[in-house]
């Protein structure tokens, strides 16, 4: 009697709806994917003589596709000066029309679309970032931004922005961008990128632009990521300007074994970026271990690559940082021009 009579429920409310011109369907929505990362590192530091146990970040994603568009944000807690913080690391409402899917229109808080490295622990091949990363192009915007895959092997880019890193402008004008990606030939693509706007406190003067190009080679066993920004900035008397370059390369010793290492210099002549007049150089090298494939997500594997991210990963590393001034902390409250850090890390997806 009950199968009956929700038979009989089910039909008057098709037939109600199919006199109002309205679809029925009786498909489950698709829900919203929950991922995210945890990050724990065990870090010595030679110069500052530190070492320390740090369960450092955690990030939880949220991923809901509805029709055209899909809704991406991530919240993500990590230690600043030992205190935790939350903070809205990525925010995106992207929009690709069905009948333009050669274009899509995005709005909010993303990776900046510049160079190899990227903010998430995941998304890197060595644990700690560049110079480069710390001070030579933005990390993150806030605003708009447009893509248009012109052919299977060219995608261009431009967005309007607040500014380098920040979530609220911290002027009037806003920043422009651009970017090209040219896929030469299969696992080599080429990126370039340009930004122009002011990035100074309560100012439009000063304007700073950027001209950054990236290279990714997907050789199977072996990536390589090399990456080079130069930058300037109007500043009365005269111009201010940095250079950066840097080589991440990984190559995968076994299934689930592979050894990174990267080199990086940062000639800052001015000290308009770090402060001081001087040239930042690294060395970093170790293995990484990882287990099984992450969950597929927007974000699956290292950009331009055909890497997947590891569910769970186990990265070791030797870091040499030298200055050509007195540039990092000491245990005797001083700066010294060299330093070593030996750095363990774990991370986990889920």
């Amino acid at each position: 009697m009950r199968i009956a009579l929700a038979s009989a429920l089910l039909c008057c409310l098709a037939a109600r709806a199919g006199a109002q011109g309205v679809p029925v369907s009786f498909e489950e929505p698709q829900p919203v994917a929950v991922t995210g990362f945890a990050v724990g590192t065990v870090d010595y530091d030679h110069a500052a003589r530190t070492n320390d146990f740090v369960a450092g970040k955690i990030a939880v994603a949220l991923f809901k596709p509805v029709g055209d568009v899909y809704f991406f944000g991530q919240l993500t807690t990590a230690l600043e000066d030992g205190e935790p913080a939350t903070e809205i690391d990525n925010l995106i409402v992207s929009w690709t029309p069905h009948n333009a899917t050669r274009w899509s229109l995005a709005f909010g808080r993303f990776d900046a679309p510049i160079g190899f490295e990227r903010d998430d622990e995941p998304l890197n091949l060595i644990p700690t970032n560049s110079f480069n990363f710390a001070f030579a192009r933005p990390v993150k915007l806030t605003g708009l931004i447009t893509r248009y895959t012109a052919s299977p092997r060219l995608q261009l880019a431009g967005g309007i922005t607040n500014g380098w890193d920040v979530t609220v402008d911290n002027n009037r004008d806003k920043t422009g961008l651009v970017r090209a990606d040219w896929l030469i030939h299969d696992g080599i693509t080429l990126g370039v990128a340009g930004m122009y706007g002011p990035e100074e406190d309560g100012t439009d003067a000063h304007q700073r632009s950027l001209f950054s190009s990236d290279l990714t080679i997907d050789a199977g066993r072996f990536v390589v990521g090399a990456e080079v920004n130069l930058g300037n900035q109007r500043d009365d008397p005269e111009n201010e300007s940095w250079l950066w370059g840097a080589v991440t390369g990984f190559y995968r010793l076994a299934r689930t074994l592979g050894i990174a290492a990267r080199y990086d210099i940062f000639d800052d002549p001015d000290g308009i970026r770090t402060g001081t007049a001087q040239t930042l150089s690294s060395f970093t090298v170790g293995p990484m271990w990882f287990w099984r494939r992450g969950q597929e997500g927007i974000f699956a594997n290292i950009e331009h690559t055909s890497f997947h991210l590891p569910q769970v990963a186990v990265r070791a590393a030797v870091r040499f940082d030298h200055s050509t001034q007195d540039f990092f902390p000491n245990s005797d409250g001083g700066l010294q021009t060299s330093n070593t850090r030996a750095i363990i890390e774990v991370l986990y997806l889920f």
